[in-house]
């Protein structure tokens, strides 16, 4: 049987849950204190929820993954990386595959990849399943199952460790499952929505004249409810907004609500959006335009802080389940963080001139970081460094080699001679002709 064909067989088989991602196990989810009821799906209907989730899906499934191996200690880039690296199966992008995982990760907790493999037991392609499709059927010492479920509750096939990766986020002893955030914050995300639905029916139902009216006599129900639907008919809605209101037979109308600002709505709301933001570990002003940034001087900085304390743990996680469990050896992969963290132009420039002119970076090196080609007759192969610069005592074996002794060391000076003495006096003629008398 060829590879495609048992992709088109897996495909067909799991068409039950693995093509209704956008279908929500629990449509009503659970009712919360506010009255509200939370889901996987509703509280994608809270802005601050779906900007989180969308900003952090998008960050990791932008990134390049690449594929590496540890030769003799060193870090190398492997050449023969297989398909599902760079695409981990045939109906979906890089992008479109990562980003479901993490939305996984961020709604339910854990994220579940079915792994198709070839006959030899390497993997050929990656699916990911919908994860309240997938149950977890608890063995020995970790060595799970994984019942896997269509929309209608049909079993469609139990897997083992080999067949089904778990990824898991946030995790208790004793326990399989990761924590869903959406659960764990529910009554959070509730009051938020609480919130969003009293503004929604203030703007379609309120009334700048909200109160009781006063009658002075004895009306008839009849009366006293066409005096209600008459007034709300002339005067509710954002449309009647500010009308003159003109009442009759005595009656009175007395205010007695009060503003959102006056019961702190619009506080209300802003608390929420930083609430949501806190539980995915989001810089609040990336939620909330009116929270300023207070980290670092600028962009930057800005950026490295969301990588390093959003990102990172989510990256970490998907990299050390993919390198331990799907590739040979000393294999391994790597989301490339340096492409969000690219600098300006003229600054990376600089690093560029100053890894070149130190030696530690050579030109293909550098070339291959701006996606550019290497040079030819492997001009950018070659490594540089100051000529100024050296091993600290090597520089008189150097001159020793070189057939230049160094300089005789000079006599210490007498500390009581006469510094208008010639420290080493010279011989004069006569002396020197009377030596050589003597001598002869």
């Amino acid at each position: 049987m060829s590879l495609f064909t048992r992709i088109g067989e897996l495909r067909a088989s799991l068409s039950g849950f693995a093509s209704d991602w956008e279908r929500d196990v629990e449509p009503l989810g659970s009712r919360t204190s506010s009255g509200r009821r939370v889901g996987r799906r509703s509280a994608l209907q809270m802005v601050a929820v779906y900007a989180c989730q969308s900003l952090i899906a998008d960050a990791v499934a932008s990134l390049p993954v690449d594929h590496y191996t540890t030769i003799s200690g060193r870090k190398e880039t492997f050449d023969r990386s297989p398909k599902w690296v760079t695409q981990p199966n045939p109906y979906q992008t890089s992008y479109e595959f990562w980003f479901r995982v993490v939305v996984s990760l961020l709604t339910d907790g854990n994220a579940f990849l079915y792994t198709l493999r070839n006959d030899r037991g390497e993997v050929q392609a990656l699916y990911c399943l919908h994860p309240g499709y997938v149950s977890i059927l608890d063995g020995p010492l970790g060595d799970n199952r994984y019942e896997v479920t269509d929309d209608h509750g049909a079993v469609q096939g139990v897997f083992d460790r080999t067949q089904v990766l778990h990824i898991p986020a946030f995790t208790v002893p004793g326990m399989s499952r990761g924590l869903s955030p959406v659960d764990v914050a529910k009554e959070a995300i509730g009051l938020g929505l609480t919130a969003e639905e009293f503004g929604s029916r203030f703007f379609e139902q309120g009334t700048t004249m909200a109160g009781v009216i006063e009658h002075p006599g004895s009306p008839r129900p009849d009366e006293a409810k066409l005096l209600r639907d008459m007034f709300r008919k002339t005067h509710a809605g954002v449309k009647n907004s500010h009308s003159v209101g003109v009442l009759t037979g005595g009656a009175q109308f007395k205010p007695i609500t009060l503003s959102p600002e006056q019961a702190q709505f619009l506080e209300t709301r802003r608390f929420q959006k930083a609430e949501i933001a806190l539980l995915y570990r989001v810089p609040a002003y990336l939620v909330d335009s009116a929270v300023t940034s207070t980290w670092g001087s600028g962009v930057e900085e800005q950026n490295k802080f969301f990588v390093d304390q959003t990102l990172m743990p989510w990256i970490v996680r998907i990299e050390q389940s993919i390198s331990t469990f799907l590739l040979p050896g000393l294999q391994y992969i790597r989301f490339n963080v340096d492409a969000r963290l690219r600098a300006k132009t003229k600054e990376r420039f600089e690093s560029y001139q100053m890894a070149l002119n130190n030696g530690f970076m050579n030109a293909d090196e550098i070339r291959a970081l701006e996606d550019l080609g290497p040079l030819p007759k492997k001009l950018g192969q070659r490594y540089y460094r100051p000529l100024n610069l050296g091993v600290v005592g090597e520089e008189d074996k150097n001159k020793v080699q070189a057939g230049t002794a160094p300089p005789a060391p000079q006599a210490p000076t007498d500390p009581n001679a006469d510094p208008n003495q010639n420290p080493n006096p010279q011989p004069n003629q006569s002396d020197q002709s009377q030596g050589s008398s003597n001598g002869a």
